[in-house]
């Protein structure tokens, strides 16, 4: 039979020893946390150490799987459920022209309906003058949405690319300051819903 003396009050830690011990165990937790953990598991590195270790790439990596995991399409009776995407490549590569005379003093507005983020590229042109012209985004009604894009004065052509700040209509108000109809023609092709003769 083994018998163990009982310790002596003296070789107990004292509260202050506990004290420092668990401070010790905080500090020595919140480094590896700050210098392995979050490096190694989400990415992200506050001190540099990680990327040097090279944890953060590690963790990045898990970040970007566990992300592409999430937005993978579900399926249902193995047919893919409509996505963003899927819903995008509906209105790609849509392509229009719409040509207006103007008679002198009067002014309209063409534009684009467009999603948020997608780009449209267009080319119009003027015969018998110049216009002036605003070519700027209005968000759908009650968004109170508006940017302005590019501005001219009497000015017979322009051409480019045009991305959608926000959804809604974007494109082009023309007002003819010439004493004789103009007629403007806009050609567009890209990804936008439809072109529309705003009234």
């Amino acid at each position: 039979m083994f018998n163990s003396q009982k310790p002596s009050e003296n070789d107990l830690p004292t509260s202050a020893q506990l004290l420092k011990s668990t401070i010790v165990a905080f500090i020595v937790a919140g480094v590896l946390l700050l210098f392995v953990i979050l490096p190694a598991e989400y990415g992200i590195d506050p001190t540099g150490v990680g990327n040097i270790l090279g944890l953060t790439k590690m963790g990045e990596i898990k970040t970007t799987l566990k992300e592409e995991a999430f937005i993978e399409p579900k399926t249902l009776n193995d047919k893919p459920v409509e996505s963003n995407n899927a819903i995008a490549k509906t209105i790609e590569k849509n392509q229009d022209i719409m040509e207006v005379k103007i008679s002198p003093g009067e002014a309209i507005e063409i534009k684009l309906e467009m999603k948020k983020g997608l780009v449209a590229h267009y080319k119009w042109t003027t015969q018998n003058g110049g216009l002036n012209f605003d070519l700027h985004g209005d968000g759908y009604k009650g968004t109170q949405n508006f940017i302005s894009y590019k501005k001219g004065r009497m000015t017979h052509s322009d051409s480019g690319g045009l991305k959608a700040e926000f959804d809604g209509f974007h494109g082009w108000f023309w007002r003819n300051r010439n004493e004789v109809s103009v007629t403007v023609k806009l050609e567009a092709t890209g990804d936008f819903i439809q072109m529309k003769l705003m009234k």
